[in-house]
């Protein structure tokens, strides 16, 4: 049985009494949802009043390492799917948030392999709160992949977006995400599609794009021009069984890892399928140096970052026919 938690995020700053909007950040396994998440409490959304509902998929809790950084207490509130728990313990803290915190907006990250169109279906049956800005967020680089081998979970995030960002795109793709783009819209005719890269884009223009009604644009593109930047926006029964499709692996470790020694072992992965189908892994760890750093792999990608030092590191792998004693001794 795989673990997956949900956490209450809690902003100090207080704004405007307004009436709850509820945001969605969704994504397929490793797509950017927490990059996207944390440009938004970085810029506009800071001014706000927010609770952060996030939900992991996995053995191990990382995501929220990665929010500490952003002025926010961290509150858990249950335990379990997301996805499988809409109709009782989600709802009521969402009911509890809202009398206890009084939130001007809540922002919602499920897990990578949960439906979109369910917990669109459950938020918007909670009186006193509007479904506002709904996100997907799409690795460029894995998308024919995923689409092609995890069509339920993927399709349903892509039909029932507002908006979608590619992300981890680069430079030279245009070719790749016009392609993407266009078979994004044989699935999704309404949605915006962001294809700017996310590091180029603040959050004021992605908030901005989210709210333009597109039904009332009539060019095929609309370009927002920043300096020596650019984007463009083209108009272009329950069943959650990801337990049944994914395995997961993870562990908590106090031992320091190389950076030579981290790319090696991602380098293995990604050569052999010994270890099962890894489509995702991500962690915080200590460097030999005694610098902290977090990790993200998908494949055919993997990033290095410096981040706060934390208490102990942690490692989680997601994927298919995963062997986890391989895997210990891989990062023993």
């Amino acid at each position: 049985m795989q673990i997956q938690r949900v956490y209450i995020y809690i902003t100090i700053v207080f704004g405007e009494n307004m009436n709850i909007k509820i945001d969605i950040i969704s994504g397929f396994l490793g797509a950017g949802k927490t990059t996207l998440l944390k440009k938004l409490l970085e810029g506009e959304l800071k001014k706000e009043r927010l609770a952060i509902i996030e939900n992991e998929f996995g053995e191990v809790s990382i995501d929220g390492d990665l929010l500490k950084g952003t002025n926010i207490d961290i509150k858990e509130i249950s335990s379990g799917c997301i996805c499988c728990s809409l109709e009782g313990d989600f709802k009521e803290a969402i009911k509890e948030i809202i009398k206890i915190y009084h939130p001007t907006r809540i922002l919602i990250e499920p897990s990578g392999v949960s439906k979109l169109s369910d917990i669109i279906k459950s938020c918007k049956s909670i009186d006193g709160i509007e479904v506002n800005n709904i996100f997907t967020v799409i690795d460029a680089l894995n998308f024919k992949s995923h689409l092609d081998n995890f069509g339920e979970f993927y399709k349903d995030q892509i039909i029932n977006a507002k908006t979608i960002i590619l992300s981890e795109r680069k430079s030279d793709e245009d070719k790749l995400i016009v392609s993407i783009s266009q078979a994004i819209r044989k699935i999704n005719k309404k949605c915006s599609i962001i294809t700017a890269p996310l590091k180029e884009i603040d959050s004021k223009d992605i908030l901005a794009i989210a709210k333009k009604d597109l039904e009332m644009i009539s060019e095929n593109y609309i370009e927002f021009k920043k300096s020596f930047n650019s984007m463009s926006v083209s108009r272009v029964r329950h069943a959650h069984n990801a337990d049944n499709i994914f395995n997961t692996w993870g562990v908590e470790t106090s031992k320091d890892f190389s950076m030579f020694k981290l790319r090696d072992i991602f380098d293995e992965i990604m050569k052999s399928d010994e270890y099962g189908n890894i489509i995702r892994g991500k962690g915080i760890v200590k460097t030999n140096n005694g610098e902290w750093i977090e990790f993200h792999y998908t494949p055919g990608r993997f990033k290095i970052n410096p981040t706060t030092t934390q208490g102990i590191g942690k490692i989680a792998i997601i994927g298919e026919k995963i062997d986890k004693n391989k895997l210990n001794r891989l990062f023993a």
